[in-house]
Parts: structure tokens; C-alpha cells; sequence
């Protein structure tokens, strides 16, 4: 009777695993599908080369972005630079995000922004113990120029990483607060 019941508990351990990593890559197709919509529905109209760092590596990358009035649409992508050079494990980073540049003074724009980013990196070459993280963050962005503009943001919030982990043979989730800030060039068209 208990080989039964550990059986039983032991498949139970097995589906609720298949499920949480089903959600983990519902969640990360989303995000691609996010960054892809933003791709083809917008024409940018301007580009921009940042690099940046949170808590979990530096990062480097291009992206677009699509004004209307004083709304500014961002997508980026990036990789991280540390695991991906470094370690030789690429790390990929897809961001989306909006701003509201309310103040402008000349070449000077200023004003909230509001960003979701998702991350990947695989450790090994099992699949399923790929790390995830998705942030949530929102903070400020600041643009500098005329045509050639610098850029700077600084973003606060909430970070969640799901990883595989061997001694308990599940995928364990663990949200914690973070920061992300990057500087770079963008040229409007």
C-alpha cells in the first residue's frame, strides 16, 4: 500500500512539473510574439544601440522605437555579455516598453517609463534546465539631442527566475526586486 502511495505521489511530483515548465514556455513564446508584433505592425522610426546592466549581467543591443506625440514604443534585443562572451552560453534578453515623454525643453526630453523584459539561458544542453526571468520595471527615460539623440534609463521592479534544480528534480520560482539601467545612441529618421 505505501509503494502505491508513493508511487501515486511521486506521479503527481511529475505532472505538476510538466505543468509549471509548460507555463514557463507558454509565458517566454509570449514574450517572443510580443517583440515580434511590434516588429512588423510598426515602422520605426528611429534606432538605438544601448548597452546596460541589472543584477544579472551587463547587456548589449539594438532595438527600434515608434513615436506618437509624446508616447514612445520601445523593442529591443539584446545579449548578455558575460555569458554569452565569457561563458560561451548565449543569453538572450527581448524587451518591450513605453514612455511618456512629458518634458521637453529644446534637445531635452524626460519621462516615465514603464518596461517587460524576458531573458533565457541555457545551462546545460538538457532543456529543461534553462533558467527564465521576466522583469517588470518602470522608471525614467531621458533623451538628448536632435537627430543623434543619448539616451539614458534607470528602471526598478520585479524580477522573476524559474530554474530547474537537480536535488529537488523541479522547477523552482523565486521573485525578488531589481534595477536596470543603460545608456546608448539612437538616430531618428
Amino acid at each position: 500500500m505505501t509503494v502505491r502511495k508513493r508511487s501515486v505521489a511521486k506521479n503527481i511530483r511529475a505532472s505538476l512539473c510538466i505543468a509549471r515548465n509548460a507555463q514557463s514556455y507558454r509565458l517566454s513564446a509570449f514574450s517572443i510574439l510580443i517583440f515580434l508584433f511590434f516588429l512588423t505592425t510598426s515602422n520605426a522610426q528611429s534606432v538605438e544601440v544601448s548597452a546596460g546592466f541589472n543584477r544579472l549581467d551587463y547587456q548589449v543591443g539594438a532595438g527600434y522605437s515608434h513615436r506618437w506625440g509624446a508616447l514612445f514604443l520601445t523593442s529591443k534585443m539584446e545579449v548578455a555579455v558575460t555569458s554569452t562572451f565569457a561563458q560561451k552560453r548565449l543569453a538572450p534578453r527581448l524587451s518591450v516598453g513605453a514612455s511618456y515623454l512629458l518634458l521637453k525643453k529644446g534637445q531635452f526630453e524626460f519621462g516615465p517609463e514603464l518596461v517587460y523584459a524576458y531573458s533565457r539561458q541555457r545551462l546545460t544542453n538538457n532543456h529543461k534546465t534553462a533558467h527564465h526571468w521576466n522583469e517588470l520595471n518602470i522608471g525614467y527615460r531621458l533623451q538628448v539631442g536632435d537627430k543623434f539623440k543619448f539616451v539614458h534609463s534607470l528602471n526598478g521592479g520585479w524580477i522573476n527566475e524559474s530554474f530547474y534544480t537537480n536535488s529537488g528534480n523541479e522547477r523552482v520560482n523565486y521573485n525578488n526586486l531589481g534595477v536596470y539601467a543603460q545608456v546608448g545612441v539612437s538616430y531618428t529618421f
